[in-house]
């Protein structure tokens, strides 16, 4: 909105020179044409707990900044709607893995993958997201094990 401004205000006083308007046009183009995205995997086997978030320590793509490894959670940078998507591999025999994918405290959906060491589960989900808005993964599990080498990812992106 402060890039329209200016822009309007340099057209009405006319004292923009061809160069400043041009990038002025510039800047707003690539405003409205930024996608968010991200795209974190998990470096190595982690135990979880209940209600645990898993933090995807490796980030290999981050455009715009929205992924925080320290907490493991999204923060959406851009108002819109956005895609998402979790493979997960269980590293213990003895149990089977449930994660979800939450949204500000609520659970979207979830992924689950059998018994059996390195059975693997996905899910995905489409969501309509405001900026601000929040996104994660949670084992919902009083315990379970997440097989790590970059075989667990999470990812997120704007579409």
């Amino acid at each position: 909105m402060m890039l329209l401004y200016s822009f309007v205000i340099c057209m009405v006083s006319n004292l923009a020179s061809a160069g400043v308007l041009e990038d002025l046009i510039y800047e707003m183009e690539k405003r409205q044409s930024y996608k968010p995205a991200f795209f974190v995997t998990l470096s190595k086997t982690v135990n979880l707990r209940k209600n645990h978030v898993v933090k995807f320590d490796a980030i290999k793509t981050n455009i715009g900044g929205g992924y925080d490894a320290s907490s493991g959670v999204f923060t959406v940078p851009r108002k819109g709607t956005y895609e998402f998507a979790v493979n997960f591999i269980t590293s213990n025999r003895n149990e089977w893995l449930e994660l979800d994918l939450i949204k500000n405290n609520i659970v979207v959906v979830r992924g689950h993958a059998a018994y059996d060491k390195f059975t693997s589960g996905s899910l995905q989900a489409i969501l309509e997201l405001n900026k601000g808005d929040r996104t994660w993964v949670s084992h919902p599990r009083s315990s379970g094990q997440l097989y790590g080498y970059n075989f667990t990812m999470f990812s997120g992106h704007f579409i």
